[in-house]
């Protein structure tokens, strides 16, 4: 693998999600002339008997052995050269290690490695530590809510805030490869306080704010069109809960892309662990 091709990092562990993952990591590979990298970390947690039962690392690391092969085997089958793919085993905490990876890429791809119900309130810890851990973009996919190719809907939501303009610009470059369009998506919440006290805003004081917000995202978006002006990007704002509408976009879309802080930053707050767990498309967490 030489640095000037882009290497796109996966992290397998055995799962649905993980070879769904794989499958993501192989079709970028494929648009993008990339080298795949399949990543196995044995959680050294496990092995030292976190739960009171100590396990063999050797048969741990034959099962990750076993998972990665089965991804290599898949991108072969899907038409990579087996000189593009790359494969490791890791002793060591999952997070820890494809942070560290991700060092060396230029994306990072992980299952969701989360089921139905109450599980899903909490998403795989894998997934969230790694979205403010990780030093390149990364994307979490699902099996069961994109079990097709992407690419289908040649749309990419990008959610603004106060993150800058950080995410829209990856977000562009990511259209370039498919191709799609952009929709800028900004959440108002619902009743904002008045400036003079602590009362519900008044309809006007409510329409004021969002003329205000409108114009304002307006403005932060306005240069990158400028650079990117062979796509169409459409930009809008709306009221609701953030969580609850963010949700609501990931479909019908191929990808929504989200803004999370930097380093060191540990973990994620609850809107962005509610968007991860129930999106029904892949979700970009970049680093802002």
């Amino acid at each position: 693998m030489t640095g000037s091709i882009p290497r796109i990092l996966v992290g397998i562990d055995g799962s649905d999600d993980g070879i769904r993952a794989a499958r993501y990591g192989i079709g970028r590979a494929k648009r993008l002339d990339g080298d795949l990298w399949f990543v196995n970390a044995v959680d050294d947690g496990v092995v030292t008997g976190g739960w009171g039962i100590i396990y063999d690392p050797t048969v741990l690391k034959e099962a990750g052995q076993a998972a990665v092969e089965q991804a290599a085997d898949l991108a072969t089958a899907m038409g990579v050269a087996a000189d593009r793919i790359r494969t490791d085993v890791v002793i060591g905490n999952p997070t820890t290690v494809l942070a560290e990876f991700s060092k060396e890429a230029e994306i990072l791809i992980v299952g969701r490695r989360a089921s139905s119900g109450i599980e899903r309130m909490f998403v795989g810890s894998t997934s969230t530590t790694l979205a403010a851990a990780t030093y390149c973009p990364l994307v979490v996919i699902s099996a069961a809510s994109t079990p097709e190719p992407t690419g289908r809907y040649h749309r990419v939501t990008v959610a603004m805030g106060g993150s800058g303009d950080k995410p829209l610009r990856w977000a562009c470059q990511e259209a370039r490869t498919r191709p799609s369009t952009i929709d800028v998506v900004h959440v108002i919440p619902y009743q904002p306080t008045s400036i003079v006290s602590f009362l519900p805003a008044t309809a006007a004081q409510e329409r004021q704010w969002e003329e205000r917000v409108l114009a304002g995202l307006k403005r932060m978006v306005e240069p990158v069109p400028q650079q990117f002006s062979d796509l169409e990007i459409r930009v809008r704002s709306q009221r609701g809960v953030l969580a609850d509408e963010l949700i609501q976009e990931s479909s019908p879309v191929d990808l929504l892309v989200l803004g999370v802080k930097p380093r060191p930053a540990m973990s994620l707050g609850g809107p962005l662990r509610a968007v991860l767990a129930h999106a029904a498309c892949p979700v970009a967490l970049i680093s802002r």
